[in-house]
């Protein structure tokens, strides 16, 4: 045996798993060692009785016979006693360590390992072999551990051997521990970091999503105004425009009733200027922003724009009474008083009073006529039939909706003609205290 830890030495490997042993056969042969490999206790005991190795490298835990059982039975055989044993082992707790004195074993390699670290060790243990001993007898010596009685019969320098390989073991993991810590920690930083960063992204697209759902409910307003425009468009064109320009297409100057179809026309085109106007109002309604409007100064100006000398007006509405509308109202309070005082519904008296009512407030607008049939109240509002009206009570609607106001005809037949304008309780206030009927 030469004093060169780079001497090429007789390496018995004692592996079951195969990966591992080629993996420890090629790190040894890369280095010059002759490399042996046997796959459980057993068949090194066959090996080492053919070809004495110089140094063993045996895992702990495999079937049969564990590394523990195999390095007791060569320390015992007086012929393989002196071969060094170094058992390949995770060295989970203090046990380990024990039970390794225990055998006679010489040294420790931790799983997982590196090269160097095998290296190192075989050369350690080659060259304290190399010393020489005294001869002095070791007497075995008990060790309580965990309720259990080990005898270790190792040398005074296996023991130190271990122990420094185990505190050895021990500062390594400490290191690699620290290592992991700081990794730990500016990966924890890193983390913290990604998470602002998705928390302002997650803002960012909350934000947007809003913003996403206010243009989709623009878009859809939109697009309701423009289907009403166009069946506005429509009607206009098919009755009013259409019928006038029929009439005028039989005029003829020479006739008696001549002037006649001319005023019919005239009527016929006042009429439908009256509903664009009104069209005018409604692509107008919503695009503005709502203010509180004192309601009955609204009627007022209404009735003062309109009045016919044959109707009397009766304006009961509280001066205190505010709603929070489009700032159209006025032009459909205008719109409404125009219905209301039709010749055709021999009106002779307009009321207007306010209500409080179960679903909050309600605005009544009503004449004494001869009040609308239950089977035209919903007819005169639709898109059909209601721009047929004038004014047009469909576009009156459709505005008063722009603002959270509904509107409906709730008169008695016979009994006058009566809208209820409903109003929520968010729009409407006081200035002064109002009692509840």
């Amino acid at each position: 045996m030469t004093s060169s830890p780079d001497s090429s030495l007789h390496i018995l490997i004692v592996e079951d798993n195969r990966t591992q042993a080629e993996y420890l056969r090629h790190l040894l042969e890369k280095k010059g060692h002759q490399v042996t490999v046997a796959n459980n206790g057993y068949e090194a005991i066959e090996r080492i009785q053919e070809k004495k190795p110089d140094i063993i490298l045996t895992d702990v835990m495999m079937p049969d016979m564990d590394g523990y059982t195999l390095c007791k039975t060569v320390k015992k055989d007086e012929k393989s006693s002196d071969i060094p044993i170094i058992l390949v082992t995770h060295l989970y707790s203090p046990v380990d360590v024990i039970k390794g004195l225990e055998a006679g074993a010489d040294n420790f390699i931790i799983k997982p390992y590196d090269p160097e670290y095998i290296f190192s060790r075989i050369a350690s243990i080659m060259q304290a072999k190399e010393h020489p001993k005294n001869e002095e007898s070791y007497q075995p010596l008990d060790v309580v551990f965990s309720s259990e009685v080990h005898t270790i019969a190792s040398s005074r320098m296996q023991i130190l051997n271990i122990l420094l390989s185990t505190y050895e073991t021990a500062v390594k993991n400490n290191s690699e521990l620290q290592v992991a810590h700081e990794r730990l920690h500016y990966t924890n930083a890193q983390l913290q970091k990604l998470i602002e960063d998705l928390e302002k992204t997650n803002e960012s697209l909350h934000l947007k999503n809003l913003e996403r759902g206010r243009l989709e409910t623009a878009l859809h307003a939109t697009t309701e105004k423009i289907e009403t425009l166009s069946a506005a468009l429509r009607q206009i064109t098919n009755t009013q425009v259409k019928q006038s320009a029929d009439l005028l297409a039989e005029y003829d100057e020479n006739r008696p009733d001549s002037s006649e179809t001319v005023k019919g026309a005239y009527h016929l085109m006042k009429n439908a200027v009256t509903t664009l106007l009104n069209t005018q109002s409604y692509i107008r309604s919503g695009s503005g922003q709502r203010t509180w409007q004192p309601v009955r100064n609204l009627i007022h100006s209404a009735i003062t724009t309109i009045r016919t000398q044959a109707i009397r007006y009766e304006n009961l509405i509280p001066e205190d009474i505010e709603v929070y509308v489009d700032s159209c109202l006025g032009t459909i309070m205008t719109d409404i008083v125009l219905a209301l005082q039709d010749p055709s519904l021999k009106a002779g008296e307009i009321r207007f009073s306010f209500h409080v009512t179960e679903n909050g407030y309600s605005l009544f607008l009503e004449n004494d006529g001869q009040g609308i049939p239950e089977n035209d109240k919903e007819r005169i509002f639709s898109v059909e039939e209601g721009l047929n009206i004038l004014p047009p009570l469909y576009l009156v609607r459709e505005v008063l909706k722009m603002s959270g106001l509904t509107i409906a005809e709730t008169g008695v037949p016979g009994h006058g003609t009566r809208y209820e304008i409903a109003i929520p309780e968010g729009s409407i206030r006081f200035a002064s205290d109002i009692t509840r009927p």
